[in-house]
């Protein structure tokens, strides 16, 4: 394996939601429904060019590369140290309990694992407020 040009880690993070694929699809790759609970404002420009805004001024451009319906929704974000880094919302449902899991991927630098969990479990919570679950 090649050596690290950073001191970036991939973080990926599973979440068991009481919900259906469909209705978390519908949260994870509509503008209105990332509005809901992972940034404050969304905007889309293009089809597929978003910029998410949070209340404390903070912002993220990014292009939306890949998209199955009641699978997962894939981002490109802009700025990333290397062109390989991604954001991911994947669906996962067990073929026989039907229980819905909700894995995210990103990626971090070393050392800021925690805090970027606890940022999630935070948008998280967010999410099953918002959907009930």
């Amino acid at each position: 394996m090649a050596a690290k040009k950073s001191n970036r880690l991939k973080l990926e993070l599973e979440y068991p939601l009481r919900s259906s694929a469909n209705i978390l699809y519908q949260y994870i790759s509509t503008p209105s429904g990332l509005q809901s609970w992972f940034a404050d404002h969304v905007e889309v420009a293009a089809g597929a060019k978003y910029k998410f805004k949070w209340e404390d001024g903070t912002e993220s451009k990014a292009v939306m590369v890949r998209n199955v319906t009641n699978k997962y929704v894939k981002f490109n974000m802009e700025g990333s140290p290397s062109p390989n880094e991604y954001l991911e919302f994947r669906i996962d449902q067990d073929d026989i309990t039907g229980d819905v899991e909700l894995i995210i991927t990103e990626f971090v630098n070393d050392g800021e694992e925690e805090m970027a969990a606890s940022i999630w479990d935070a948008a998280i919570d967010a999410l099953c407020n918002t959907i009930g679950a």
